[in-house]
């Protein structure tokens, strides 16, 4: 759950098991906190993160995780470079399928909170899917 921790943590996290274990390590990231209003609360950066920050928060993720280099983004995750590590997003809502398209990312659907939404959820991450580094299609 994505909320939680900075993106930063979570890249240094998962790119030191992608150079322990290449190949056998993917990344879910999910919007919600996944438990309850005590624990997500002192889980939080600020008092000012959350789930309205995700799409930044995803954003800043993808950059860490990519090959660019770390004067372009003013910090490095390390290590990070040609971990190659896999993003999939988990969603329950349209909001969510339109979030992995736009961003390129791998979704899957959480059809047990939402299944009456979602054939709309996969078309629409299927029709506004935009390319990215790790996947050309949806």
């Amino acid at each position: 759950m994505l909320p939680n921790p900075a993106p930063l943590m979570v890249a240094e996290q998962f790119g030191t098991l992608a150079s322990l274990y290449p190949g056998r390590i993917d990344l879910g990231l999910g919007r919600a906190p996944g438990t309850d209003g005590l624990t997500t609360q002192a889980l939080r950066r600020t008092l000012n993160s959350g789930p309205n920050q995700f799409p930044q928060d995803m954003i800043e993720l993808k950059h860490y995780l990519s090959s660019a280099s770390p004067a372009q983004q003013g910090v490095a995750a390390i290590p990070r470079q040609g971990t190659e590590v896999p993003l999939f997003f988990l969603g329950s809502s349209l909001f969510g399928a339109q979030l992995a398209a736009i961003l390129g990312l791998l979704f899957a659907f959480a059809a047990h909170f939402a299944p009456d939404a979602m054939m709309r959820a996969i078309n629409l991450s299927r029709s506004e899917f935009e390319p990215f580094d790790q996947l050309s299609a949806p």
